[in-house]
């Protein structure tokens, strides 16, 4: 019977251990920062041993941080990881829990991440206790990428397939963008930024109609209407996004009647805002479509008259071109009241 365990126990430990991580696999198991699925890996990549990290099965992720700062949330979920005690003398056996080790190791990407030799800096090894442990790490350098690998020291490991799930958050996976000032009118423009994302990431605003150029990490916005701005960047391999919403309100605001009787009061079409459009049209027509009033710019607001005549009581047809060199904005239409 004891013959027959151990017979098992070298067939199992030859087959699991001629699957072990090449250095390319490693690298395209990146740990991106908000991932809603992480998914499940085995640990059955072989033995890896560097400094206070000692296994027998392991696997290995790379993660990459980008240029904020701030504390970085490694949480690891387990499930299966049980192992076979077997007595040597009695030859019977029991199912324990498995120990579980992490390690973050900081590598140079150009270098590899296999050659244990050319390893930067070893941050720490953890023992995870329960069925999901968080470990919380700081003052991570930015730009720089880790080894992070999960492990065994128990070779019984090969008889049950322990499975776990890392997942990271934090600041140094996020990119953040902004923008200045919060709140502009129509016509005006807000300047929009991101930072965080990787040295040669490309860059994506959308909506891109409202942006002065797409992929430029620094660049101008001018929306006509309160907008959410998406960007999209790089950190390492993973991609990653953020939003501003730039507030915007009317270009311009006026009323629908005046009452010019020389009272002070209401005497005068007041166009509020319409200075900051130098370039603005302002045409009046009766109701036999006559022009009765045209200004450029609006520097003396209408007072109910045409070429120094009163206008009669009545309704008037107005149309207002802001003419912006910022974006299109469009025209103001309907009617004006004129009442003595």
């Amino acid at each position: 019977m004891r013959k027959q365990w151990i017979l098992f126990l070298i067939a199992i430990f030859l087959g699991v251990n001629a699957m072990s991580q090449s250095c390319a696999e490693i690298a395209s198991n990146a740990l991106c920062g908000g991932d809603d699925e992480n998914p499940s890996n085995n640990l059955s990549a072989g033995s890896f041993n560097f400094g206070c990290f000692q296994s027998s099965s392991s696997f290995s992720y790379l993660m990459t941080t980008g240029g904020q700062g701030g504390n970085v949330s490694i949480e690891i979920q387990r499930s299966d990881c049980d192992y076979i005690q077997i007595d040597p003398i009695l030859g019977t056996a029991q199912v324990a829990l498995d120990s579980i080790f992490l390690t973050v190791i900081q590598i140079n990407p150009d270098l590899g991440a296999c050659d244990t030799s050319l390893f930067i800096d070893q941050i720490g090894c953890y023992l995870i206790l329960g069925e999901t442990q968080s470990f919380i790490l700081s003052n991570l350098p930015t730009h720089s990428d880790f080894l992070i690998v999960v492990g065994s020291n128990h070779n019984q490991t090969l008889f049950g397939p322990c499975s776990i799930a890392v997942s990271v958050s934090g600041p140094p996976f996020e990119i953040g963008a902004a923008y200045s000032p919060s709140f502009i009118f129509a016509g005006q423009e807000a300047q929009i930024t991101v930072s965080g994302q990787s040295p040669d990431a490309t860059i994506s605003w959308t909506p891109s109609e409202f942006v002065g150029n797409p992929s430029a990490a620094t660049t101008n916005a001018f929306p006509t209407e309160s907008t959410e701005f998406l960007v999209n960047s790089q950190i390492g391999e993973c991609e990653t996004s953020s939003k501003v919403n730039i507030n915007v309100g009317e270009a311009i605001g006026f009323s629908n009647a005046i009452s010019p009787n020389g009272d002070n009061v209401n005497d005068f079409w007041e166009i509020y805002g319409i200075q900051k459009f130098p370039r603005a049209e302002v045409n009046v027509y009766d109701r036999w479509g006559q022009n009765v009033f045209r200004s450029i710019g609006y520097a003396s607001p209408w007072d109910g008259t045409n070429r120094g005549k009163k206008l009669p009581t009545g309704s008037y047809y107005y149309v207002i071109e802001l003419n912006s060199p910022v974006v299109y904005i469009e025209p103001y239409t309907g009617f004006i009241s004129v009442m003595h």
